[in-house]
């Protein structure tokens, strides 16, 4: 008996250390192909300015505060206040007056392929000669724009701003966006991460990102001290290997792009939530709440959630995006599944400044 019994704790030992070698071996080989993965984020720039993206515990990415460059392509100029909004190439980062337009979005309030004068929030500003505050960041839901202003005013910010106008702005590729895990960017690197929308019994909730805080510091690491391995890199690697991997894997397949999570939240919710926390937010300051609809297409018209819950809140200015475009004879081409060229922010800040006027009594 005490032979067998010897025999099965040697199996067992075996095996566990079988298993444990194998584990060890995947973690290498993973170790590695990250490594290679941080080596091409490094050694060939991205799109935007190094250190564009940040990593935020709370939002998942962010983009960074005083970053200056021009895009890769020199099509247009990347510039942010220390406050974190968008400024034009030559304004100054330390500055601001209070009591301007604050807008919150994607990039297509950002203005990805435009200059910041030329940007509808810009405009708006420039028309009614008052501050611009740029929030749009590229690949931002209506989640990640919320947690964005929250942050504005835990951090003290909008204390600061105190904003007359925040202008939210919306497109129908946001929807699915705001109930996703992960975001549409970086596809081929090292996966980003983001806080969504969800429902637990009938409750609507935002869920945090997964923390990836230590993919940002490898890539800081890799800046400062070269592409090539080096124990330290190759520790640092290895022990994160379990944190990185599913987000890795799934990011490599490019299934988190296209795949909708949480879809027993309607429509109707996401926006009624987003609405109300943003109301709730601005309304210590008087802040008028404008939502401006942007469309991808052409037949892109705002959907029956939208104008439901615009009914629901009638303070808020409502702005359709796609009756501006065809009122302003603007051409298909510059906005079709594309994002918005200058005549089209051009369109949206005309039909954002005459809805803002006092309706004739």
């Amino acid at each position: 008996m005490k032979y067998l019994s010897s025999r099965n704790l040697y199996y067992i030992l075996y095996v566990f250390v079988v298993i444990v070698v194998i584990l060890i071996g995947f973690n290498i080989y993973f170790t590695i192909q990250i490594h290679n993965q941080l080596g091409k984020i490094v050694s060939q720039p991205g799109r935007w300015p190094v250190g564009a993206y940040i990593y935020d515990p709370g939002i998942g990415f962010d983009f960074a505060p005083n970053i200056s460059g021009p895009i890769r392509d020199g099509s247009f100029y990347v510039k942010s206040h220390k406050f974190g909004y968008r400024i034009g190439k030559h304004e100054d980062a330390s500055s601001f007056r209070s009591g301007g337009i604050l807008s919150l979005g994607c990039s297509y309030t950002y203005g990805d392929e435009v200059e910041s004068e030329q940007t509808f929030t810009q405009l708006i500003a420039d028309s009614l000669g008052i501050p611009a505050y740029n929030y749009g960041v590229s690949s931002f839901s209506y989640i990640h724009a919320l947690l964005k202003a929250q942050n504005l005013k835990e951090h003290g910010v909008l204390d600061k701003l105190k904003p007359t106008y925040v202008i939210l702005g919306c497109w129908s590729g946001l929807l699915n966006r705001s109930r996703s895990p992960y975001p549409p960017i970086l596809s081929e690197n090292i996966p980003l991460v983001a806080a969504h929308i969800c429902k637990d019994e009938n409750e609507v909730s935002i869920h945090p990102p997964v923390n990836i805080d230590r993919a940002f510091e490898l890539i800081d690491l890799y800046r400062k001290e070269g592409v090539g391995m080096s124990f330290k890199k190759f520790v640092k690697i290895f022990f994160i290997v379990p944190q990185i991997l599913p987000l890795y894997l799934t990011n490599s397949q490019k299934s988190g792009k296209s795949a909708v999570y949480n879809d027993n939240v309607t429509d109707f919710e996401i926006y009624d939530y987003y609405f109300t926390a943003v109301e709730n937010l601005f309304s210590p300051y008087g802040t008028q709440v404008i939502v401006l609809y942007m469309p991808y297409l052409p037949f892109d018209i705002p959907d029956r959630a939208l104008t439901e819950v615009i009914a629901k809140h009638p303070d808020i200015i409502f702005v359709d995006g796609h009756k501006a475009v065809n009122k302003f004879n603007i051409p298909e081409s510059e906005y079709r599944a594309r994002h918005p060229q200058p005549s089209v922010h051009k369109s949206y800040a005309w039909e954002t400044i005459e809805m803002m006027q006092p309706t004739p009594k």
